[in-house]
C-alpha cells in the first residue's frame, strides 16, 4: 500500500509576498552587481567615493562649523541619505517599466517590484553609513549619540521615496515625458533638503519655508542623533509621517491605475 504522499504547507498570504520579495530583491542585487564579488563592492564604493569627494572639498576649503562638529564626518553623514533618497525615487520611478516582463507572473504585483528595488538600495546606503560610524567612533572619538534614531530618520527618509517613487513610476506609465523630470527634480531636491546646511544657520523666514519639506525634518533629525546637543535641530516626526502616509497611499492608488493600463496594453 502506497503511503500517503506528504503535501506542501499552505503560505500565509503575508508570507508568500515576503518570499516574492525576496526573490525579486536577490534578482535585483544579481542584475545590479553581478556574481562577482567586486560588483558588491563597488555598490558599496560609489556611495562612499561620492560623498568622501564631497566632504573632503569642504574640508579643503576650510569650511568652519560651530561647536567644533567634525566638518568631513558632517558632510558625509548628511550626504549619504540624501543619495539614498535620490537613488530610490530615481531608479523606483523606473520600476514599472524595467520589470514589465515579470508581470506575467500573477503573485508579482508593481507594488512588490517597487519595495524589493528601492530596499536594495536603503540597505546599501545604511551599510555604509554605519561604517562610517565606526570610523568615526574607532578613530574620531565621534560616537553616534541615538544611533537607533539615526536608524529611525533612514527608514523614514527610505519611506517617503518609495512613496514618491511609487507616484512617479505609476505616473510615468500615462504620461512618459515624466520621466524626463524626474533625475532634474532630485538634483533640485538638494538645495532646499537641508543636506549640507543645518536650519539653526538660516534667518527665520527661510527656515519656516524650508520646513515645508518633510526631507529637510529627516535630515535635521539625523544630526542631532548623530551629534546631540551641540546642534539645535527643528524637525516635527508627525509631520514626515503625514507625509509618508500620504504619498505611499497614493502611490498605491496609482500603481493600481499603472497594472490596469499595462493590462490592457498586453
Amino acid at each position: 500500500m502506497i503511503g500517503d504522499v506528504p503535501r506542501r504547507e499552505q503560505m500565509s498570504p503575508a508570507a508568500a509576498q515576503a518570499g516574492v520579495i525576496s526573490a525579486l530583491f536577490i534578482r535585483e542585487m544579481l542584475t545590479r552587481v553581478g556574481r562577482s564579488r567586486l560588483g558588491i563592492l563597488w555598490l558599496m564604493a560609489e556611495p562612499i567615493i561620492l560623498s568622501s569627494m564631497i566632504s573632503l572639498l569642504h574640508w579643503a576649503t576650510r569650511s568652519e562649523l560651530p561647536n567644533g562638529l567634525p566638518v568631513f564626518l558632517f558632510y558625509a553623514l548628511s550626504y549619504v541619505p540624501f543619495m539614498m533618497f535620490r537613488s530610490i525615487v530615481n531608479r523606483g520611478s523606473s520600476g514599472i517599466q524595467a520589470n514589465i516582463s515579470l508581470l506575467h507572473h500573477r503573485r508579482i504585483t508593481l507594488l512588490d517590484v517597487m519595495v524589493a528595488r528601492n530596499l536594495m538600495e536603503m540597505m546599501v546606503c545604511a551599510t555604509v553609513i554605519a561604517l562610517y560610524m565606526v570610523i568615526a567612533t574607532l578613530f574620531l572619538g565621534e560616537p553616534p549619540h541615538a544611533p537607533a534614531l539615526f536608524v529611525f530618520g533612514l527608514a523614514l527618509s527610505a519611506l517617503l521615496a518609495n512613496g514618491l517613487a511609487m507616484v512617479l513610476g505609476s505616473a510615468q506609465v500615462v504620461w512618459e515625458w515624466i520621466e524626463h523630470l524626474v533625475h532634474p527634480f532630485t538634483y533640485l531636491m538638494l538645495p532646499i533638503s537641508a543636506a549640507f546646511f543645518m536650519l539653526d544657520m538660516m534667518p527665520q523666514e527661510t527656515r519656516e519655508l524650508l520646513l515645508w519639506n518633510p526631507l529637510v525634518h529627516v535630515h535635521e533629525m539625523n544630526r542631532w542623533a548623530q551629534f546631540g546637543d551641540r546642534v539645535t535641530p527643528y524637525y516635527d516626526i508627525s509631520y514626515v509621517l503625514l507625509w509618508i502616509v500620504l504619498l505611499n497611499l497614493l502611490g498605491m492608488a496609482g500603481l493600481r491605475v499603472a497594472r490596469s493600463r499595462l493590462s490592457m496594453s498586453d
